[in-house]
């Protein structure tokens, strides 16, 4: 991959982590400074506040799964720094440009995270 090559996608991994740093923001934000639970009076106050927590405990969740994708992100902006970006770390081979467009992160070529999903291993 060509500088140029490894410029574009990395402004598109950056992107895409300041979205999911906004994101998670929001997210934990919402979630913690919640107080609707503070006055439960009535049983209408209690199936309210099982509601709320489920609404909280399902946001916290999918904010753990945009920390993980920020993970990703940042694995994959080290390994354009160190110029490995687009090998495939199971075979070794280029990651096909098309993938890395729809994917950005992604470690494996086709075959390899088929394998990976597949089998568990490599």
């Amino acid at each position: 991959m060509n500088k140029r090559e490894a410029k574009k996608f990395e402004k598109l991994l950056l992107a895409e982590q300041e979205r999911l740093r906004e994101g998670i923001k929001r997210i934990e934000e919402s979630s913690l400074h919640d107080n609707s639970g503070d006055n439960i009076a009535d049983i209408t106050s209690y199936a309210e506040f099982g509601t709320d927590n489920f609404e909280r405990e399902t946001a916290l969740n999918i904010a753990s799964g945009e920390t993980e994708r920020l993970r990703e992100i940042n694995e994959a902006l080290d390994r354009i720094q160190q110029g490995n970006y687009g090998n495939c770390e199971g075979c070794g081979t280029d990651i096909p440009k098309k993938r890395l467009e729809v994917f950005p992160s992604a470690r494996y070529c086709i075959e390899c995270q088929s394998k990976l999903e597949r089998d568990g291993t490599l």
